[in-house]
């Protein structure tokens, strides 16, 4: 890991968010008024961090806040979703370790090409002008496309630690004191839950990543970029965001063989991926099937 200089941290704090945790021993509108005293010592403790593989243990805890997926939705568990509200500093910390991932997954080509989720350049966007793009070909070859929509249930709560880990270590060649700075960040951490300004008791996380935090969306994508792969070994098109994929092979209808490899293939690749599921602790919730 590379130490930080103070205009790094000033630049962290400019593109971050501004909000304010009960967890900060004080208002980030406070930190960021009187930066140029504090900015020395900020630098200091993410470098410590950096340098020594260790994410505080005080840092580790989220104040946990539901909030509607959609606006104007019916007020239902199913329809809220859990945002981690975490310190400060350790957002800042987080920061700083997603830049460098970044960069190493982007100079050495580590990202899962078939994934739009999480990267410069990338967005839903991309990901449906890609399978448009792909199904309107086939379309001007006067083939079918199979379409099939995957969606995974919960990933971010169930993700395994010593899995994603061992991804880290032998997909991203992350060892030494990186991995050791990763493997605090995961372990022993915990969580309250706020609901009219009140605290549940703090309960401990044993799996799962950050919701809401910078990191966690970077390390489901390390988690889960086995998924792209079995796709691959089965079928030719595949593109996939966050926990969404979509299967999209193509075939003449006039030729009968031809189908009925595609549907084999397809039927074989979801097989894989349901033991690729309960291998890594996923849930696959929703399989939809389309004829374009």
């Amino acid at each position: 890991m590379l130490s930080l200089f103070s205009d790094d941290v000033r630049k962290l704090i400019s593109r971050s968010a501004k909000k304010s945790s009960s967890l900060d021993p004080m208002p980030t509108t406070l930190v960021v008024q009187c930066l140029d005293e504090l900015l020395p010592v900020i630098t200091a403790i993410i470098n410590k961090s950096l340098m020594s593989g260790h994410f505080v243990d005080k840092w580790k805890e989220a104040i946990v806040t539901l909030l509607l997926k959609k606006p104007g939705t019916e007020l239902l568990f199913k329809n809220l979703r859990p945002v981690s509200n975490l310190a400060f500093i350790s957002k800042l910390t987080e920061i700083a370790i997603a830049d460098q991932l970044q960069s190493h997954m982007a100079c050495h080509g580590l990202y899962p090409f078939l994934q739009s989720a999480y990267r410069c350049h990338h967005s839903t966007e991309t990901a449906l002008l890609r399978v448009r793009n792909d199904i309107l070909l086939n379309m001007n070859k006067q083939h079918v496309t199979l379409l099939v929509l995957l969606d995974l249930s919960a990933t971010f709560d169930t993700v395994n630690h010593e899995i994603l880990l061992e991804s880290m270590s032998s997909k991203l060649s992350i060892g030494g004191t990186a991995l050791s700075w990763f493997r605090t960040y995961l372990s022993g951490r915990s969580q309250r839950v706020a609901v009219n300004h009140k605290r549940s008791k703090s309960v401990p996380l044993d799996c799962g990543v950050p919701q809401g935090s910078c990191l966690g969306p970077l390390l489901f994508n390390i988690y889960c970029s086995s998924l792209i792969e079995i796709v691959e070994a089965h079928l030719p098109e595949v593109h996939s965001f966050v926990d969404d994929s979509q299967l999209y092979p193509s075939f003449s209808p006039g030729n009968s063989l031809c189908q009925d490899a595609a549907v084999c293939a397809m039927e074989a690749c979801i097989a894989d991926i349901k033991k690729w599921t309960q291998q890594i602790v996923l849930c696959l919730t929703t399989i939809k099937l389309n004829l374009l």
